[in-house]
């Protein structure tokens, strides 16, 4: 028996006997079972991949940075001209169906982005991916099985730190970043050839996928250790000619732009998930790009850990600081706001301004308070007409 592994390594116990049958340990009999498992999957995916690779941008004459609002329209449009109870020819139901499977692909996110990807292929391993998730629901033996084969679906996620300005995040707003990462050739689709060269069988493997070495335990006992042939990788098929774009490679690096949507009083080190948009390979569901947004150090304000309140600092004179003060300057949304003081204010008083704080996070109604710390300069030196004046009057 033969199957094709996709894995980076796998090892299988095999139970081969052909002159006697005895009772099998039930471990060998869950390994045996998830083995023939495998051999029907890979002969169903085998199937699949001759299915005829549909471009659904065409099919609802539209350019691939189509807008979902533009699918919708267009559907809505096509659908009403090729129904059934309105065109009754053969063509016209023919035409119905690829409209409505167009649409179903690319007005959802998840099968689209697989769709741009590796067209019909990745359709496939993200429906591989969802029904691998549907079946850990069970705890029937053969969801067990599925589990044993110990399939990774999908990529690893990835994450970085992005600072924003205090200003944003007061105020709310955008930011957009650049992000440089691998994706999957968009000449190729990631399958490594030039287009219409096609593939031809793995030479190392024999089109197994795999490396399969035999050890015998016993009388008709064997031990297989399979490893992924490295000359395909584990595929069973090596290209005929390399892509001009990624050299055979399937992936290639590029820069991405990602927006981000500041909302007005976000927290300190809030994560935002940016689905499917880690690393790409041809073989996986990208992971998703978490990014831990935090704040830019500002020159005039600072925030608390509260994370709704803030810190300033106004210097006055010896002057105000004795007499009273009234002082206006810009907030981080640009708006004045002024700091009142009467008679003597002592070094390092703290002001409490209520409501000119951080808007609270999903609660924009909401304020926090806006601390002001009153700092004054000393004179270095005073004449001697100033000393006699501060004398008679202290």
């Amino acid at each position: 028996m033969t199957h094709v592994l996709t894995s980076e390594k796998s090892f299988t116990m095999h139970f081969i006997s052909s002159f006697h049958a005895f009772p099998v340990p039930i471990g060998w009999f869950l390994f045996l079972c998830s083995a023939m498992l495998s051999t029907l999957v890979a002969g169903d995916d085998q199937r699949q991949e001759e299915m005829e690779e549909i471009d659904y941008y065409a099919v609802l004459g539209l350019n691939e940075d189509a807008t979902a609002k533009d699918i919708r329209q267009k559907f809505r449009e096509l659908s009403r001209k090729y129904h059934p109870d309105v065109a009754r020819t053969a063509e016209a139901r023919e035409m119905f169906t690829k409209i409505s499977r167009a649409n179903e692909v690319l007005s959802d996110k998840k099968k689209r982005r697989m769709y741009d990807m590796r067209g019909e292929e990745g359709l496939r391993q993200l429906q591989r991916a969802e029904a691998s998730g549907n079946s850990g629901q069970s705890n029937s033996i053969f969801s067990q099985l599925f589990s044993m084969r110990n399939q990774q679906f999908k990529g690893q996620n990835s994450e970085a730190t992005f600072r924003v300005p205090l200003e944003t995040v007061y105020t709310g707003g955008r930011q957009v970043l650049s992000l440089n990462k691998q994706k999957v050739c968009t000449q190729c689709k990631g399958t490594g050839a030039e287009k219409n060269s096609g593939t031809v069988t793995c030479p190392r493997c024999r089109g197994h996928g795999v490396l399969i070495q035999r050890m015998q335990l016993g009388p008709g006992m064997y031990q297989e250790m399979r490893h992924t042939c490295p000359s395909c990788g584990g595929k069973g098929h090596v290209v005929k000619k390399q892509c001009s774009a990624c050299h055979g490679r399937r992936v290639v690096r590029a820069d991405v732009e990602l927006v981000l949507d500041v909302e007005a009083g976000i927290p300190e080190g809030h994560t935002v998930t940016f689905e499917m948009e880690a690393d790409e390979s041809p073989d996986l569901i990208p992971g998703d790009f978490l990014l831990h947004v935090r704040t830019q150090p500002h020159d005039r304000f600072s925030r608390r850990e509260n994370g709704v309140d803030l810190d300033t600092t106004l210097t006055v004179t010896l002057k105000e600081a004795l007499l009273g003060f009234e002082r206006s300057f810009p907030h981080l949304d640009g708006k004045e706001f002024t700091v009142r003081a009467e008679g003597v204010t002592p070094y390092g008083t703290v002001l409490k301004l209520s409501g000119k704080g951080m808007p609270r996070h999903h609660v924009p109604s909401e304020r926090g308070d806006l601390y002001v710390k009153v700092l004054f300069d000393m004179p270095a030196f005073l004449t001697d007409s100033q000393r006699k004046e501060l004398e008679e009057h202290l």
